[in-house]
């Protein structure tokens, strides 16, 4: 995780909010073995949950060492891997199907479900 552990670890700049206290409601998530804390409006709202976790994301923000450690955790392929691994990126992110749903809906829709339980 060390290309990530920054963006995991790093204070969020926290601006004003409509309550005016500049403060914002955090949500503490495990990703992995790592507790985060993330806005609880990019849990919620589908709108900035996909805004922010997005192709363009992946390839105007993140820097090339985050990309390549990232796609460590995709499925490595016996020919043509690297092309292979940009394509399933590319079908992850327009919302493909893969065989049960697009992992980024299902995860975005676990995060909302969890935001009504607790």
């Amino acid at each position: 995780m060390d290309s990530l552990d920054h963006m995991l670890t790093d204070p969020l700049e926290l601006g004003p909010c409509g309550d005016g206290h500049g403060t914002r409601i955090m949500e503490d998530c495990l990703l992995g073995g790592t507790r985060v804390s993330l806005p609880e409006d990019l849990l919620e709202d589908p709108e900035i949950f996909f805004d922010v976790v997005s192709l363009s994301t992946w390839q105007e923000v993140l820097s090339e060492s985050q990309r390549e450690h990232l796609q460590q955790f995709l499925p490595h392929f016996p020919e043509d891997s690297l092309e292979q691994q940009n394509q399933l990126v590319l079908a992850l992110f327009s919302g493909e199907n893969f065989r049960f749903g697009n992992p980024l809906h299902i995860a975005q829709k676990l995060f909302r479900e969890l935001q009504k339980t607790s």
